[in-house]
């Protein structure tokens, strides 16, 4: 397995992720994933198998603040509106590995090393913030793990498939 810098080339392959992940009520479109590359490629990544397959990505952008509204964080938000390019906080606006690929820490592989690496590229960045969905406990996990804590809660933010809705999690991590 290898992490490396996405390409719009790689826009197939992520969305391919991206629907294998989330339920099509919350699938965000590959215009959202190609807005994001452009605003900030150097904070989006893929990870890929032995034959370049891609199997996972993370996606990001820096903000200038923590946004004091919530509306920042709607699913869709436009990252070339949100990303500052000498921001001091990391937005993780989106991290996703193949179903075939879970439970074997390539998750918590991709974030950490991802978040490592923006961090050491850019020292200016003093804070992460993230978005949770209060059901997916592994990725909750991932990311407490790694010093993230609560700090507000969304309520009902993610649609579900019963057309019904779960609550989001604003997490955060001092990098200082």
């Amino acid at each position: 397995m290898k992490i490396r810098n996405a390409k719009l080339s790689d826009l197939k392959g992520i969305m391919v992720v991206e629907n294998q992940s989330f339920i099509p009520e919350i699938v965000e479109s590959e215009n959202v994933f190609a807005e994001r590359l452009s605003a900030y490629p150097a904070g989006f990544f893929v990870l890929v198998d032995d034959e370049n397959n891609i199997v996972g990505y993370f996606s990001s952008e820096l903000w200038a603040s923590v946004p004091k509204d919530s509306s920042a964080f709607t699913l869709g938000h436009s990252a070339l509106k949100n990303h500052c390019k000498d921001g001091s906080v990391l937005y993780v606006s989106s991290v996703a590995v193949l179903k075939s690929f879970r439970g074997k820490s390539l998750g918590e592989m991709l974030f950490n090393d991802c978040v490592k690496e923006i961090c050491l590229k850019n020292k200016n960045v003093k804070q992460g913030v993230l978005l949770v969905n209060d059901v997916w406990k592994g990725a909750k996990h991932i990311y407490e793990k790694n010093g993230f804590v609560e700090y507000k809660k969304i309520e009902k933010f993610f649609r579900t498939s019963e057309n019904s809705f779960t609550d989001g999690i604003l997490m955060a991590k001092d990098f200082v």
